[in-house]
């Protein structure tokens, strides 16, 4: 891991094919269906991504916020590629939807890992369970006044309130906190044995 890290070249790769997948996502949902449709996570998690590199890469990453920025972006665009790859993926898969769900997420994680030194301390995980929770808590609020739900599983309409936070309480939030936890223990263990 400190061999790659120092080299410089991979890095630049890296940082650039991140910034270009982030970025383009963000543009060619913005072009194709407009403002409305940052209302998905996906969408939100690839323009959380696209400002983190884009901040690393003028150097603002020295910040004391970064950090959390950086995990958030990390488990923000995690759980888009799994729930994207495990639960709504279904062949043909368009090139828009691998560039949002499959390599924006598999180039971010190298990114994280490899090129994000400082990170959060693994009894601040929890910070990480924020952005998810706003997220499905506006949508149950609007919801039954707008009749949009960005995804079934928070349909109150259609689930009922009961069902829907039974979900979200029971299945959702632990597997975000669970995943949570995993990978910022993984990056503090890493980060550990580089500095020695």
């Amino acid at each position: 891991m400190t061999k790659l890290r120092e080299n410089g070249i991979l890095i630049n790769i890296i940082l650039l094919i991140v910034t270009i997948t982030s970025i383009w996502g963000v543009l060619w949902s913005l072009v194709e269906w407009g403002i409305a449709d940052q209302k998905y996570f996906t969408n939100q998690s690839n323009l959380i991504v696209a400002i983190t590199v884009l901040l690393f890469f003028v150097a603002k990453n020295n910040n004391k916020w970064f950090p959390y920025l950086a995990a958030i972006a990390l488990v923000n665009i995690t759980i888009t590629g799994i729930i994207f790859h495990v639960m709504l993926a279904t062949p043909p898969i368009s090139f828009q939807s691998h560039l949002t769900h499959t390599l924006t997420p598999i180039f971010y994680v190298i990114f994280y890992f490899l090129c994000v030194k400082e990170t959060i301390k693994i009894k601040q995980f929890w910070v990480l369970l924020i952005y998810p929770l706003l997220y499905v808590v506006f949508f149950l609020i609007t919801g039954p006044f707008t009749g949009f739900y960005p995804y079934g599983f928070m349909d109150v309409s259609e689930n009922g309130l009961g069902n829907a936070l039974q979900f979200i309480v029971l299945m959702m939030f632990p597997a975000i906190a669970l995943l949570s936890f995993i990978l910022i223990y993984l990056k503090n263990k890493i980060e550990k044995t580089i500095k020695g």
